[in-house]
């Protein structure tokens, strides 16, 4: 089952979004490789050896990510939680369960039916930490889009290197030859997300958002090998290893500055309008099963 949505609302402004975006500060051309301007990693603070890991697998190849200091969603003020969540207003759609943060809480959530005007909202069971990693996520793509670049690859701290990922330039070219350079918006370096026992957990579907209202070009169900080496798709979930053009970061930061954050960035990159999304058919760089993570609870605290 797939819910079909589209947006609603056009506006162009970050508002209160782009207060609680990070700086990526003191880049350096040594994080880039043929092809790609530049390489991101997303990395908390507290865990150095989460980055360690990955780049350990990385460096043998002559990859160097740029450690991007992730933003900490249990850090963040129930101001900025308010800030970036979506505002319920009257032309939206709500009666079903949502969280909230409410301001001069205890930082608990509050699982209730969307329903009150001018309160801001999550998903259901949207945790702190997710929030961060969405904003770490939405500011790479805005210091990415400002400086200029044209592809970036952004990873998170979990990967796994499966082939060699000196391959990617070459992948990266002949999906331009195949369906056109600007005919693609982003690039997955696998084929999907694996689960805890390493087995792709497909996704068919979009969640529901309070904003949209309707019926979208998107097919969420695509899932088409258009070569022996690439699928398109409409939906997926996992966001550890991606290749961005340009007209993505565009796509996206249009998509956040009208829509703020609702779902985990992993819901919210399939549901731009016309997005186009592709994926190896074999993995070169995938998701690290079984991996610590810090989304829903500060484990780093253990």
């Amino acid at each position: 089952m797939r819910f079909l949505i589209f947006l609603v609302f056009t506006s162009l402004l970050f508002s209160d979004l782009e207060d609680h975006l990070k700086k990526a500060p003191n880049k350096s051309a040594v994080h880039s490789m043929t092809g790609i301007d530049f390489i991101y990693m997303i990395n908390l603070d507290q865990r150095p050896e989460k980055f360690k890991t990955s780049l350990d697998q990385l460096t043998p190849f002559q990859i160097y990510p740029y450690r991007f200091s992730a933003v900490n969603g249990w850090e963040l003020t129930l101001q900025t939680l308010n800030d970036v969540g979506l505002k319920y207003s009257i032309e939206m759609e709500g009666g079903f369960l949502g969280t909230c943060y409410p301001l001069g809480g205890n930082f608990e959530p509050s699982h209730e039916v969307i329903e009150k005007y001018g309160q801001n909202y999550f998903c259901h069971c949207m945790a702190r930490g997710t929030i961060g990693i969405a904003l770490s996520h939405i500011s790479i793509l805005k210091d990415a889009y400002d400086s200029g670049y044209e592809t970036i690859w952004v990873m998170e701290d979990d990967v796994e290197v499966i082939r060699d990922p000196r391959s990617i330039p070459d992948v990266i070219d002949k999906l331009d030859q195949l369906v056109g350079r600007g005919n693609w918006d982003v690039l997955f370096t696998d084929r999907d997300i694996r689960d805890t026992n390493g087995n792709y957990a497909t996704t068919y579907w979009a969640g529901r958002r309070p904003d949209f209202i309707g019926f979208s070009n998107n097919d969420f169900a695509k899932k088409t090998l258009i070569s022996p080496d690439y699928y398109q798709i409409g939906a997926r979930s996992g966001a550890t290893s991606m290749i961005i053009r340009r007209s993505g970061m565009k796509k996206l930061l249009q998509y956040f500055n009208a829509h703020q954050i609702f779902f985990p960035y992993d819901m919210e990159y399939i549901l731009p309008r016309g997005i186009k999304l592709f994926t190896v058919a074999e993995d070169i760089v995938s998701n690290l099963p079984k991996a610590a993570t810090d989304n829903g609870g500060p484990n780093y605290l253990n």
